[in-house]
């Protein structure tokens, strides 16, 4: 109508894209400035966000009917390793920060960290309730904090502690290896953080078969399992991301200059030791 045709769209291989850059089209003596824009990389079709977030809703529905938890937490692990297998993939069409700079996966760790910490201090705030209740309300279930009867192994604890703070020293090391070029140095550093994870799970799940009391048994119980649970949920998922980065530095994905996201898990597990030190201090010690 005004001398303008449309521009039929063409298909954008990824072959190409990185060559069109601008392109200037004359039409009827009139320019049309054509700015392609195609970011490699960044958006992408992917089912993962419907699995993983079906994945928690089934693993939270575990709390009710166990055999969910389960399918819930198989189906979340699959996930997060599709998530970062599909990420890992598209580094090469990204544009490799610059020193010390913090990437999106640093950024998106920050508000992790900051929306699980309001988990955190939802279940905490369960904690002192559940205990004022059962202090001051006559004939509440269990009727002392803690119940009576139960005596944690404190010597098993302490030293259960220590092995996690020892993992978050281990981890922090791999990651200035890595920025240092020392390959080998980081990948063994990796494989003792996942194991002292490892080690850490198997000592409180053997805390969890010798405590003598249930979850359903009194509000210490509920408090207890939900709390210490909810931490070694994300000690597991912590070492399931160290495996996870062990095989990215081994495939050569992560590098001196490439290497946000590992940046990005290293904070996440300090992030689990804040936590634990709280659990210690609160739960086990009752300094509060």
């Amino acid at each position: 109508m005004f001398g303008i045709e449309p521009i039929p769209q063409r298909p954008l291989r990824r072959g190409n894209v990185k060559d069109m850059g601008t392109e200037t089209v004359e039409m009827g003596g009139e320019k049309v400035l054509d700015d392609i824009k195609h970011e490699l990389g960044e958006v992408h079709n992917s089912s993962v966000p419907l699995e993983i977030s079906l994945g928690i809703a089934l693993t939270l529905a575990g709390l009710l009917i166990w055999p969910s938890l389960i399918f819930g937490l198989v189906l979340t692990v699959h996930a997060i390793y599709r998530w970062i297998t599909e990420d890992a993939a598209m580094w090469e069409d990204r544009p490799t920060p610059k020193a010390d700079e913090w990437g999106h996966a640093s950024w998106a760790m920050i508000w992790i960290i900051l929306t699980e910490a309001i988990i955190f201090a939802s279940f905490f705030a369960f904690w002192f309730w559940a205990r004022w209740h059962t202090v001051n309300w006559e004939n509440a279930v269990g009727g002392s904090w803690p119940a009576d009867g139960i005596e944690h192994n404190m010597v098993l604890v302490t030293v259960n502690t220590l092995i996690l703070l020892t993992s978050g020293f281990t981890g922090h090391k791999a990651l200035h290896a890595l920025k240092e070029d020392d390959v080998a140095k980081s990948k063994l550093l990796i494989r003792v953080t996942a194991l002292l994870g490892l080690i850490f799970l198997s000592i409180q799940i053997y805390e969890y078969l010798h405590a003598g009391f249930l979850w359903g048994d009194h509000a210490y119980g509920t408090a207890f399992f939900s709390l210490t649970g909810l931490h070694g949920l994300h000690v597991l998922v912590g070492v399931i991301s160290f495996v996870i980065v062990c095989q990215l530095v081994s495939r050569g994905y992560y590098t001196k200059d490439r290497n946000d996201s590992f940046q990005a898990v290293t904070w996440y597990w300090h992030f689990v030791d804040v936590v634990w030190i709280l659990l210690y201090l609160i739960v086990y010690l009752e300094v509060i």
